[in-house]
């Protein structure tokens, strides 16, 4: 799809043979195009690690899919967000550097992982792998 000004600004900057004007939507395409390397959306990715890898001290040779969740997060404006900027610039509430401005992909529900290390024991981690991902905040 190529852009023109009038996508930006209502009005056409094409002649009427539809030849591009200097200074057309050519130039603009260039300026407002993403990077090629925008990071995908929240989502629930996996991992192959053995178990010693996860540093939480188990001494095993296995194996264990971890899924964890990654991705970008729309930043969408509440009125809950709105009123608090408003606050927080009017001088009513003091910032206190916990307030964060972007949602972030967090799980929603985690699995347990059980595995045998290598003195022949099971050992079961509750919650390590995440289920689900959404954005929050």
């Amino acid at each position: 799809m190529h852009l023109t000004d009038k996508d930006f600004r209502g009005e056409e900057r094409r002649g009427g043979d539809g030849e591009e004007k200097e200074g057309s939507g050519r130039q603009l395409e260039r300026a407002i195009r993403l990077p090629r390397s925008v990071e995908s959306p929240c989502a629930l990715h996996s991992i192959l690690l053995q178990v010693r890898d996860l540093g939480l001290g188990y001494d095993s040779d296995e194996t264990v899919l971890f899924k964890y969740c990654s991705g970008t997060c729309p930043r969408l404006a509440s009125n809950h967000d709105l009123t608090l900027t408003n606050l927080l610039q009017s001088g009513v509430l003091q910032y206190t550097g916990h307030w964060h401005h972007q949602p972030c992909c967090r799980p929603t529900h985690h699995e347990d992982i059980a595995f045998l290390d290598n003195h022949h024991r099971w050992h079961k981690v509750e919650k390590l792998s995440a289920a689900a991902c959404v954005c929050m905040g």
